[in-house]
């Protein structure tokens, strides 16, 4: 029912972008006839709602960005080049959208990263109560058996540090790309992400502990 409702939604607003845009884009797509343009897009929505979500934490706010993407996506499909696969360029829009929204949230009160970060005794041993591995963030992002625990993990972490992970770790974007996409200094960025590294680990030392992952 949603996403009826999503749909009808877009509809209105994709009407200014004009049917041709919508058809091209459509077509892109995959939708061969008329009647497909609606599975089309239908499926294009969800899979915009399913990046967007990495970034805001939530599906509603993660709707709204995936509606604005599909949006922005018809109203500049006569720029698109061709250079990379049309789902593709969706999702970078998807991400800008995202981000977009990230911003606008700045000045909404987040948890801070150092409640999440590692806590030393007086002898620099960690003091959480949990031996820990040598598995890297990197690591354990790629283990098949770790996806959904580190899914739940990231979601965790304060919107700016999982935004910068996600960009870095799981679509390992350059480091440049993700000061321009964050407008913030590379120096920055390499900051952030030592610091949503260690949140993770931090987050995830019981079940490295356990032997769970």
């Amino acid at each position: 029912m949603w996403l009826r409702g999503r749909l009808q939604l877009f509809r209105q607003q994709a009407e200014a972008a004009g049917e041709l845009a919508v058809s091209a884009l459509a077509a892109a797509l995959g939708a061969t006839r008329p009647q497909d343009q609606e599975a089309v897009i239908r499926e294009a929505i969800a899979r915009l709602t399913r990046v967007a979500e990495r970034y805001v934490g939530n599906r509603e706010d993660a709707l709204d960005c995936a509606q604005e993407a599909l949006i922005q996506s018809i109203r500049n499909f006569e720029r698109f080049e061709g250079r990379a696969q049309v789902t593709s360029w969706m999702h970078r829009i998807a991400v800008n959208c995202a981000l977009t929204h990230l911003r606008r949230q700045g000045d909404r009160e987040e948890v801070p990263i150092d409640d999440l970060l590692p806590v030393f005794d007086s002898q620099d041993f960690l003091d959480n109560g949990f031996r820990t591995n040598d598995l890297s963030a990197d690591e354990i992002l790629e283990r098949d058996d770790a996806r959904r625990q580190v899914r739940e993990a990231i979601q965790c972490l304060p919107e700016t540090h999982r935004a910068v992970l996600i960009l870095r770790d799981i679509e390992e974007r350059p480091l440049s790309e993700v000061a321009e996409l964050l407008e913030l200094t590379e120096g920055a960025v390499r900051v952030r992400v030592h610091r949503a590294r260690s949140a993770l680990r931090q987050l995830m030392a019981p079940l490295l502990a356990e032997g769970r992952i």
